[in-house]
């Protein structure tokens, strides 16, 4: 996870720890970030609800690559709600390649996400 962000942000660490999470592929991780009744929604699939369907929807996600790296390029701050956008760069199990812009609003709870949606075309993964 690499961050070029020019804008400052107070939830700026907040984004870097998750991001790292999720570019470990670390889906108990992840789940630490979110309030209890999380609502999660990753491109088209579904929105879940609740900290452990979150964890499975992310663990059964990471089967699917073998790996991910995002590179963030702006970080906005709007009260207890954030944005992020930037490149995230997928291998595929087969170890092929594939690159596509990606942003996410967390929406803040105290120091947890409570609302995460992540908008990311991934039907070519």
């Amino acid at each position: 996870m690499q961050i070029t962000n020019e804008h400052s942000s107070p939830h700026a660490p907040l984004v870097a720890e998750l991001y790292a999470a999720v570019d470990a592929m670390n889906a108990g991780d992840v789940a630490g970030f979110v309030t209890e009744d999380v609502t999660f929604r990753l491109g088209n699939f579904d929105p879940v609800t609740g900290r452990e369907p979150v964890h499975r929807a992310n663990e059964a996600f990471f089967q699917t690559i073998s790996a991910m790296r995002h590179t963030i390029t702006g970080i906005w701050s709007i009260g207890d709600t954030v944005f992020c956008d930037g490149t995230v760069h997928y291998t595929r199990n087969d170890n092929s390649e594939h690159e596509v812009p990606f942003a996410t609003r967390l929406g803040l709870q105290g120091d947890k996400v409570a609302d995460y949606a992540v908008y990311v075309d991934i039907s070519a993964l």
